[in-house]
């Protein structure tokens, strides 16, 4: 008896941290189309990778700014990357997530990704469950790696209603 009770307890008390073990993310990607056949001149740094923008957008990649939130919806956190390199080029991503102004955040980092020379392409992840908390969402998105320079975070706003 004092075994099923002591498991009871080691049971029932590990329940409780159940919420602290690592979520499984996954990365979703899509590529948006090469830019090798736009008549432009960049006036970036060659070989440079960066951040265009990050946005909250919906299932059929859509971005958006402010959000009629409903339950049963799904929402994702967007970052275009630009690559003005003549070469394919490897780099991680941080989504940072900050919600209820600022006093709580989410923060994912990506393993290794790569991207296509003179291409744009966009990485997105599940943050449904931040979104449904509603109010004014603040968003970061960086790369970063080897070469990446020091330009390379964007940020931008969601609110939800």
């Amino acid at each position: 008896m004092k075994r099923l009770i002591l498991c009871l307890i080691l049971v029932f008390g590990i329940m409780q941290f159940s919420n602290l073990v690592a979520q499984d993310v996954q990365l979703e990607w899509l590529h948006s189309g090469s830019i090798a056949d736009i008549p432009m001149e960049a006036a970036l740094t060659p070989e440079a990778v960066l951040a265009l923008s990050v946005n909250i957008c919906d299932s059929s990649w859509n971005p958006h700014v402010v959000i009629d939130y409903t339950s049963g919806q799904t929402w994702y956190m967007m970052i275009y990357v630009y690559n003005n390199s003549s070469a394919t080029k490897s780099f991680k991503i941080e989504y940072d997530l900050r919600y209820k102004d600022g006093g709580n955040y989410y923060v994912y980092r990506t393993p290794a990704v790569s991207i296509a020379p003179q291409s744009w392409d966009s990485w997105r992840i599940n943050v449904t469950s931040y979104v449904a908390k509603l109010g004014l969402l603040t968003l970061t998105g960086r790369v970063y790696g080897t070469g990446m320079g020091n330009d390379n975070k964007v940020t931008g706003q969601v609110f939800v209603f």
